[in-house]
């Protein structure tokens, strides 16, 4: 059977779930919740008023529970988890009295994405040992090492360089390839960081944390010239925990990254290092005691390392819901509400928790409430009789990938882009604290600002807004076809890619306030007879009050579409940013950023993570197929 025949069959546990939440008419549901002001909680007189009586909090929870149950697995791409987190969103759409909106008169909208990695016939390490010695030791791919899913494929072969832990750190005064002539060799590196236990270390400061992760040593690495890495679990600080190399199809495709990379066992390690007459553990701990990198040639030991990958494509699908509008005349402009379902499944290199190895992810705040909160306003639109214009609601997939669902969407849209008149994206709301909602976008519509604050006169949340549409979220793809855009975000939590974000934890009541605001504004902007026209803000600061990462600013927007050039082909600017000032435009593809090559967006992330705001960069790009270089002067995220 097709996946899309599978994403159907989702299990009769899951149809009870949502037939109980579904049983009673959304019309005859008269309890208000609690917290609605008296002239709401009344008899519902006007639609708007039945729209809010018919946001409970119970269902929003039903559905949290259902997408974060045992089968749906974390919803990974590609997995059986996410097909049936499809069917169960499609036959929940249909129960509420959507249309259809996706392909062949269904729900589905399907495209096409790498789903996966594995491997090819021939993988290979080998070590050879100049005389005496053993002479010759070949290493079982799966058993002794495996490639990480973003190594490039093809063979290097080289002198074999140990550089503790792969750390180049100027601003902490620490370099493990400090006076090495890495070209060519093979370089075997630790994983996480000097003094990792030490609480006050230097490597604790959050800006320094990038260093622990396996794919910022890949790429230094490469920028050191490496012919290949090969990465070992550290032995001093993880001694009692189980060694496991991260097997492929659990691990996140991702963009290749210019170098064969490879995880190694430990047993592995210390053959490749017995000509240096040194253990692991004893550099290890002569590193951390002196805060001083050990790195060495080992001698006489040559290397010769083959990786052969296949990337797997496959198939994954939003999930689209249409209520026709009513006006004869503004039905065919259309609101669309949206949140992704997919998740990270068993973690693989995108987890927060890499020791919780294969354990399931469920995604419950990132994003089943999300997910949830859409099936609420679908229900709260239906009780309400509908709107004027047309409201398209969409389940995305394919976000956690790098917001390919919602790219694929724009691109295919049921209605024509420029028809739609806004776009309302719900993603993390399931953790209200304080009554502190983050609201962006709020300046991307004129008069959008003004239209937020006054519906939330009715709800009484703390609003903290910004006016850029861009962000780490499906919203993007819509501001990038200026498209008017409002972000819902509660803020992020210590549970955040880890398994421990579960349905027990969600606020709904907290939820059910968020959706009544947005649904608020949905209402006012889908029954309005003037669209709000897009505005793109003068100036775009990060995002205020939720963190920005690490770094300097730069403000290039990247273009999430997949490209078969290296590099990071560009969908937009900011606007009054480093970016702009450069002279840098949208279709310009950078290949190089103060001096490090950009082969993709997880190289230009790192590098602008090794720059502070003030720093001149040169920056290389792609213009209709001639190189330019520009002087940038970074920012600061604050």
């Amino acid at each position: 059977m097709t996946r899309a025949g599978r994403a159907l069959r989702w299990g009769l546990g899951i149809v009870l779930v949502l037939g109980a939440a579904a049983a009673a008419p959304l019309a005859s549901r008269t309890v208000a919740p609690a917290w609605l002001p008296v002239a709401v909680a009344a008899p519902a007189a006007t639609p708007e008023a039945r729209g809010l009586q018919a946001i409970r909090a119970e269902e929003i929870l039903a559905d949290v529970r259902a997408l974060t149950a045992p089968e749906m697995a974390g919803r990974a791409v590609g997995s059986p988890g996410i097909e049936r987190a499809a069917g169960y969103l499609a036959d929940a759409f249909r129960r509420i009295g959507l249309r259809p909106g996706g392909e062949a008169g269904g729900y589905l909208q399907p495209f096409e994405v790498v789903t996966g990695v594995r491997l090819a016939a021939s993988n290979r390490l080998v070590v050879t040992w100049a005389p005496p010695g053993p002479g010759r030791a070949e290493f079982p791919v799966e058993q002794a090492f495996i490639p990480f899913a973003y190594s490039e494929s093809g063979r290097a072969a080289g002198e074999l360089l140990f550089a503790g832990y792969g750390i180049t750190a100027p601003e902490l005064h620490y370099d493990d390839y400090a006076g090495l002539d890495v070209r060519g060799r093979i370089v075997l590196v630790l994983t996480h960081e000097p003094q990792e236990r030490n609480q006050q270390g230097p490597f604790r400061a959050p800006s320094a944390y990038r260093y622990t992760e396996n794919r910022y040593k890949v790429l230094n690495a490469r920028e050191h010239g490496a012919a290949a890495i090969l990465i070992v679990a550290d032995p001093l600080n993880h001694q009692g925990e189980p060694e496991r190399l991260l097997p492929l199809r659990e691990a996140s495709p991702g963009a290749t990254a210019g170098i064969l990379a490879v995880q190694i066992r430990r047993s592995a390690a210390e053959a490749l290092l017995s000509r240096a007459g040194r253990s692991l553990l004893a550099l290890q701990q002569e590193i951390d005691a002196a805060m001083r990198p050990r790195s060495l040639v080992v001698p006489e030991t040559r290397v010769d390392l083959e990786v052969a990958l296949i990337r797997e494509r496959g198939r994954t699908a939003n999930v689209v819901g249409i209520l026709p509008g009513t006006d004869p005349t503004l039905r065919d402009t259309a609101l669309v509400i949206g949140a992704h379902y997919d998740h990270l499944g068993l973690g693989g290199e995108a987890s927060l928790a890499p020791s919780q190895y294969r354990e399931v992810h469920p995604g419950a705040d990132d994003n089943a409430s999300g997910v949830a909160g859409v099936l609420a306003l679908a229900r709260a639109f239906v009780a309400a009789g509908g709107a004027r214009r047309t409201l398209i609601f969409v389940a995305f997939s394919g976000e956690e990938l790098g917001l390919l669902g919602s790219s694929h969407f724009v691109r295919a849209p049921p209605v024509a882009i420029s028809r739609v008149v806004a776009m309302f994206n719900l993603d993390m709301v399931g953790r209200l604290r304080h009554d502190n909602l983050y609201v962006q976008g709020v300046d991307t519509g004129a008069g959008l600002r003004d239209l937020v604050q006054e519906a939330n006169q009715q709800v009484g949340l703390t609003l903290r807004s910004s006016g850029d549409g861009y962000g780490p979220s499906d919203h993007t793809a819509f501001y990038l076809k200026e498209r008017p855009v409002l972000f819902f975000f509660t803020g992020p939590h210590q549970d955040y890619h880890r398994p421990s974000d579960t349905a027990d934890k969600i606020n709904a009541p907290g939820e059910a306030r968020v959706v009544s605001l947005a649904y608020l504004l949905a209402s006012r902007l889908a029954n309005r007879s003037e669209a709000v026209a897009f505005v793109k803000p003068a100036t775009a600061p990060p995002f205020a009050g939720v963190g920005g990462g690490y770094g300097a600013y730069f403000g290039s927007i990247p273009d999430f579409g997949e490209s078969e050039t290296a590099g990071v082909r560009l969908s937009g600017v900011r606007g009054g940013s480093p970016a702009e000032r450069a002279g840098l435009k949208p279709g310009d593809i950078i290949v190089g950023f103060g001096g490090m090559a950009v082969k993709n967006l997880y190289d230009l992330t790192y590098a602008l993570r090794t720059r502070r705001a003030g720093d001149e960069v040169e920056v290389v790009f792609l213009r209709e197929g001639h190189e330019v270089r520009a002087r940038a002067v970074l920012g600061s995220r604050q």
